[in-house]
């Protein structure tokens, strides 16, 4: 298993996919904030009241956003193409193959996948925290430690949503399918999927019924993010879909 484990991450570091999105990460992680002072500049010459810039920011809102500007999608996007790398090249069979359990290889890329997201999260800070300095001081705020917890949390539900991913792309080999739902996890436009759902468990259980609080991209986008709901969500989001993926990839004939 740890091998694999190598193996898996070897392949993600070589893949070109990775490469380019951890680059269009960087790029657009370093220049938000200089983006966002030259549209603040544009909206003042067509407003007299408009404030100056603001001279400083605090250290906890960027540590607090690991995913910033496009950041996450592009992150899902990798993640996407190395699931199922080795299916659409063909070597599952001979990985397989080496393994007690075909479901290993299934385990072994979400375990990946959490290196992955911290390289991308790191990127991410790093490039905020870089172009801010461009365009504004950065103060250590007393905000800094709760900043981290929802940090550690936002990843967390990251990783939960890789879990849906594996199960799409690496179990059910819907690559495109995948691929779609890494924009609307990483552009946030899920709610009115959601919303279809809780109108069709509304007729069941009543109209009162609401599945929005428990999804793990609708939580990670709480400014008063709660502790015990996002590892609750994390967790039980986490086994939903990655348990099955492991189960049914381990009884499917590799191809």
């Amino acid at each position: 298993m740890v091998n694999l484990l190598r193996m898996d991450l070897y392949r993600m570091w070589k893949s070109r996919t990775f490469k380019i999105c951890l680059i269009l990460s960087a790029a657009l992680a370093l220049f938000t904030a200089p983006l966002g002072r030259l549209l603040y500049s544009l909206a003042a010459t067509l407003s007299r009241e408009a404030q100056p810039f603001p001279a400083e920011t605090n250290l906890s809102v960027i540590l607090a956003d690991p995913f910033p500007m496009l950041n996450l999608m592009l992150a899902l996007l990798s993640l996407c193409s190395f699931f199922y790398a080795d299916l659409e090249h063909g070597y599952i069979k001979n990985i397989a193959g080496q393994m007690p359990m075909k479901g290993f290889t299934v385990l072994s890329k979400f375990l990946a996948a959490g290196v992955h997201n911290l390289i991308f999260a790191a990127v991410g800070i790093v490039g905020m925290l870089a172009g801010t300095l461009f365009v504004q001081r950065i103060v250590p705020d007393g905000g800094v430690a709760d900043s981290i917890r929802v940090m550690i949390l936002r990843l967390l539900l990251v990783q939960s949503i890789c879990a849906i991913l594996l199960l799409v792309t690496a179990t059910f080999r819907g690559k495109s399918v995948g691929m779609i739902l890494a924009v609307l996890f990483g552009m946030g436009f899920t709610t009115p999927f959601y919303s279809g759902i809780n109108y069709g468990l509304a007729q069941i259980f009543g109209p009162e019924t609401n599945i929005l609080p428990y999804m793990p991209d609708i939580v990670m986008g709480d400014k008063n993010m709660s502790t015990v709901r996002a590892l609750v969500v994390a967790g039980v989001t986490g086994c939903l879909f990655l348990l099955p993926a492991i189960r049914i990839f381990d009884r499917k004939d590799v191809k």
